[in-house]
C-alpha cells in the first residue's frame, strides 16, 4: 500500500474522531503515520491497532476490542480492533477521557496540539512535536482538517448523538442524603440502557417501569434474557425497535452491591399490551448471540503450539473475535507435533478443547471461559446470610443447593459462596435415589444464576443454582464421568 492511499484509508476514521472526540484529523493521522511506520508494524497489521494502545482501560461503548496477539512489556497485551478506523475512533477516545490532554481537545492549530501533546507525556523523544508537524506539512494533511466538534448533545428524546455517558442514577434514595455512602441493602439503584449497532445512539429507559429476567449458566449457548420495557413513547418505540441493538442492564443497591447483570444483543422485539392504558415492549437479548451463531475460524497453527495457543487463537483470530475470562492453569500441555488448520465455528472448537480436556466452556458477558471441576475460581467467596441479602431457606438439590437472595450483581458464574448449612433444607429422597451430603464448609460453586427485577415492583431477587465442592461429585466431574453443568 503507497503512502496516499495508506493516507486515504485513515481519513474518515480521524474525521469522526475529530466530531466525537475533538482530536484535530492531521493530528491523528500523522499520528499513525508515525507509530505505525506507515501502517507496517506488527500491531497495525496484524490487529489493526495504529497506535499501540494497551487493553486494559476504558473502551468506547459499542465497538468490539479484544486482546491482541501481541505482549506488552508489563505482562498484558495490546488492543485488537476490526479496522484502522475503529483504531482511529479509540484513539480519539483515550486522549478525550485522559485529563492530561485536555488542552488539545477541540483545538484547531495543529501546530499547538503538537507542542502540547508532547509538553503533555505523550511522548518522551524530545523531537516528536516537530516529527509531528513536519509529517503534516509534508503530506499536506491540514486539508482533511473539516468538520465540526460540538461536544457531547442529547436530545429531546434521550438519544445521545456520541459516546455514551450517562449520569450515574439514584432511584429510590434521596440523592446526597447521609445513606448515599453507605452499604446498604435498600435504595434500589440500576440503569437500563438500549443502543444501536455503532454505539452512537443510546437511550436511557430507566425513568421508566423496567422489568427483566436475566439467566446466566455455564453452558456454551446463548444466555437469553427478557427486558420489558413499559409505556414507550411512539416514537421512542419505534426506535428501540428500528435501531437497538444491543441492551445493558445495571442493577443492585448503593454501594458496593450494584454492578452489570447482563449486557448483549437484542434479537427480537416484540410489542404488547397489558391492558387498556398499558404497553409494553419485551426485548430477548442474548449474550454472545453473534459469536455463537455467525463467528467462525480459518487460520493455521504451527508445531508446537498446546491447547492454550489453540484458545488464545480461536479468540483473537475469529471473525467476531471475543476477549478471554477464567481459562484453567492446568490444561494440557501436549504440544501438537505438526501444523495444523482450524477451520469451522468458533464455538464448536471451544467446544470440543474443552471436552478434551475434561472442562466445561461458556460465555459469560462476552468472555469464554474454560473451567475444571478442581479448579479454585479466582476471588472472594461470599457469604450469604440474613445479613447479607439471603431471603427465602435455601433447599439442597441433587448436586448442591439453590439459594435466594436481594439482587446481587458480585455474584457470578463459577464462583464460590458460603451458606450455613444448618439453614437449609434437606431434600426429600426417593428409593433409589443416590444420595449426595451437602459440603462440610458450607462452599459451594455457582453454576446457575437468574437475576429477576421489576423497577416499580417486589420482585428484585437473585436466584443461585450450585453445586458441592467436596464429596464424590466433583471428584467424578473431574475425571470426566459425569457432568453437573
Amino acid at each position: 500500500m503507497g503512502s496516499s492511499e495508506f493516507v486515504s484509508s485513515l481519513v474518515a476514521g480521524a474525521q469522526q474522531g475529530y466530531s466525537l472526540y475533538g482530536v484535530l484529523p492531521s493530528i491523528t493521522i500523522a499520528q499513525a503515520i508515525l507509530e505505525s511506520g506507515w501502517g507496517t508494524s506488527y500491531c497495525a497489521n496484524y490487529d489493526k491497532n495504529l497506535f499501540g494502545i494497551k487493553m486494559s482501560g476504558a473502551k468506547p461503548h459499542g465497538m468490539s476490542i479484544v486482546q491482541g496477539s501481541y505482549a506488552t512489556d508489563d505482562g498484558g497485551y495490546y488492543r485488537r480492533y476490526l479496522s484502522w478506523s475503529d483504531s482511529m475512533t479509540d484513539h480519539g477516545f483515550f486522549l478525550a477521557n485522559n485529563s492530561r490532554y485536555a488542552n488539545i481537545i477541540g483545538n484547531t492549530d495543529y501546530v499547538s496540539v503538537a507542542n502540547n501533546l508532547q509538553s503533555d507525556g505523550y511522548a518522551t523523544d524530545q523531537g516528536y512535536a516537530n516529527a509531528l508537524i513536519s509529517t503534516i506539512e509534508a503530506n499536506n494533511l491540514t486539508k482533511y482538517d473539516i468538520g465540526s466538534y460540538t461536544g457531547r448533545t442529547i436530545d429531546s428524546f434521550g438519544l445521545m448523538s456520541n459516546e455514551l455517558a450517562v449520569p450515574e442514577t439514584q432511584y429510590g434514595i434521596i440523592p446526597n442524603s447521609t445513606w448515599t455512602s453507605l452499604d446498604v441493602l435498600w435504595g434500589r439503584r440500576y440503569r437500563i440502557i438500549v443502543s444501536s449497532l455503532d454505539g452512537e445512539k443510546a437511550l436511557d429507559v430507566s425513568q421508566l417501569r423496567i422489568t427483566f429476567n436475566c439467566v446466566k449458566s455455564m453452558q456454551l449457548e446463548p444466555q437469553f434474557s427478557s427486558i420489558v420495557i413499559y409505556n414507550l413513547s411512539p416514537k421512542s418505540e419505534n426506535i428501540l425497535i428500528e435501531e437497538g441493538f444491543r441492551v445493558t442492564v445495571e442493577a443492585g443497591y448503593e454501594g458496593s452491591q450494584y454492578g452489570l447483570i447482563f449486557d448483549g444483543d437484542v434479537v427480537q422485539a416484540i410489542r404488547g399490551k397489558e391492558d387498556g392504558t398499558t404497553y409494553t415492549l419485551t426485548l430477548v437479548a442474548a449474550d454472545a448471540d453473534r459469536w455463537m451463531s455467525y463467528s467462525t475460524l480459518n487460520f493455521s497453527m504451527v508445531r508446537g503450539q498446546n491447547s492454550r495457543n489453540v484458545i488464545e487463537g480461536c479468540a483473537s483470530k475469529a471473525s467476531i473475535p471475543s476477549e478471554l475470562g477464567s481459562i484453567s492453569d492446568s490444561l494440557s500441555t501436549s504440544k501438537l507435533t505438526r501444523g495444523k488448520v482450524i477451520f469451522g465455528l468458533t464455538r464448536d472448537y471451544i467446544r470440543q478443547i474443552a471436552q478434551s480436556e475434561n472442562a466445561t466452556a461458556y460465555i459469560d458477558g462476552g468472555k469464554v471461559n474454560i473451567v475444571k471441576a478442581d479448579d479454585i475460581p479466582e476471588g472472594e467467596i461470599i457469604d450469604l446470610s440474613a445479613a447479607s441479602g439471603l431471603v427465602d431457606i435455601p433447599n439442597q438439590s441433587d448436586y448442591g443447593i439453590t439459594i435466594r437472595c436481594l439482587l446481587n450483581p458480585r455474584i457470578k458464574c463459577n464462583m464460590l459462596v458460603h451458606v450455613d448449612n444448618t439453614l437449609v433444607r434437606a431434600q426429600q429422597f426417593e428409593q433409589g435415589q443416590q444420595v449426595y451430603a451437602l459440603d462440610p464448609d458450607g462452599i459451594y460453586r455457582v453454576i446457575q444464576i437468574t437475576t429477576i427485577g421489576d423497577t416499580r415492583g417486589n420482585d428484585w431477587y437473585t436466584e443461585v443454582e450450585t453445586v458441592t465442592q467436596a464429596g464424590k461429585l466433583p471428584a467424578m466431574v473431574a475425571n470426566g464421568t459425569q457432568s453437573a453443568w
